[in-house]
């Protein structure tokens, strides 16, 4: 009987705990969908879930827990997919940092692939253990991207039919310091639909002037946006910011108090722009233009890092408590042996 009784504990205990952040996840979502810690409450809520229905044995319910035991796999499969897209951002793009990221991320996964065996064949402890630290801190990031990731690609679709009074396009570079980008053509045509589809009354457009541009992003778009169909009296122009936190502070003071928006942007950039808008105060929830898909994994790795800047402190911390630990038993169980 006591055996019966600790066995429904620990089946009920796991389903009570996914019920309960499942609905902290869902509520954080529904009072706030810009809030990036969403993402983490989501994907722990998703993990919790699947382990909970694979203990009931639900039929399928294994696939995902699958998809975990296949990590090593995906890791390979992601490296070559990195790598080679790496080299189609080279041949297409200019060289630049930012532009490099999907292949130095896949030649970095490489080098772990390739150093892992080696180490571990090596017998030396002080190695394997330094190789289980930079695992453990590895699968931090992984999950912290995934949850990221994972959220990016959800969140436009929570907001998708929210009321917008104004609609704030954000600038991005010029081409010979003058004309709009395909990019940024992208992000007008976008922001021109929602403003109709939603009725909003202003759109504004958010850009200023770089070192190396004739003029303002903002007057290129406003052009641009005009001799394609939008109303002259409903465009609004913002041409004093240098990035996008300026971009929505500045935009912030053009619009209408008490009034809600949207903020219109490449697809990759959404959900970054949209916890930006939170934190400037911005009544406004985020839309994405597409990007040409080639571009887009160096770009989603770029936000990444972005919000890995953003909140450095934290995540080394949160690292540091994760890793410290455990390094610490190790180089202890090292020195005692």
């Amino acid at each position: 009987m006591v055996t019966s009784a600790t066995e429904v504990v620990l089946l009920i205990a796991p389903l009570i705990i996914t019920a309960i952040v499942w609905w902290i996840a869902i509520s954080r979502t529904r009072s706030e969908p810009r809030r990036l810690s969403n993402a983490y409450w989501l994907l722990v809520a998703v993990l919790l879930a699947t382990q909970a229905l694979a203990d009931l044995g639900v039929p399928g319910s294994g696939a995902l827990l699958i998809l975990i035991v296949m990590a090593p796999l995906l890791v390979l499969g992601l490296t070559v997919f990195l790598i080679l897209n790496g080299v189609v951002m080279l041949r297409r793009e200019r060289v630049s940092v930012a532009n490099l990221l999907s292949l130095v991320t896949g030649l970095g996964l490489i080098v772990v692939i390739a150093a892992a065996p080696m180490l571990i064949r090596s017998g030396n402890r002080w190695l394997i253990t330094a190789l289980g630290i930079v695992l453990i801190l590895l699968g931090y990031l992984g999950f912290h991207f995934v949850a990221f990731l994972g959220y990016a690609l959800v969140y436009p679709r929570l907001v998708r039919d929210r009321p917008a009074d104004w609609v704030v396009v954000l600038g991005a570079g010029l081409s010979h310091g003058r004309r709009v980008t395909p990019l940024l053509e992208s992000r007008i045509r976008v922001g021109m639909a929602e403003q109709h589809r939603r009725g909003a009354r202003l759109l504004v457009l958010s850009g200023g002037r770089g070192p190396d541009e004739e003029r303002s992003e903002a007057e290129a778009m406003a052009e641009w946006a005009i001799e394609n169909g939008a109303a002259a009296e409903q465009v609004v122009i913002e041409n004093r910011s240098r990035n996008t936190e300026q971009n929505l502070a500045y935009s912030s003071e053009l619009v209408p108090a008490e009034s809600q928006g949207l903020i219109v942007t490449s697809n990759y950039h959404t959900l970054r722009a949209a916890t930006l808008a939170r934190k400037v105060g911005l009544p406004a929830q985020a839309a994405g233009a597409p990007t040409a898909g080639y571009y887009w994994p160096s770009a989603m790795i770029r936000e990444y890092l972005a919000v890995l800047s953003e909140h450095k402190i934290v995540h080394a911390v949160l690292m540091l408590l994760v890793g410290g630990p455990i390094a610490a038993l190790a180089v202890a169980g090292l020195v005692a042996n």
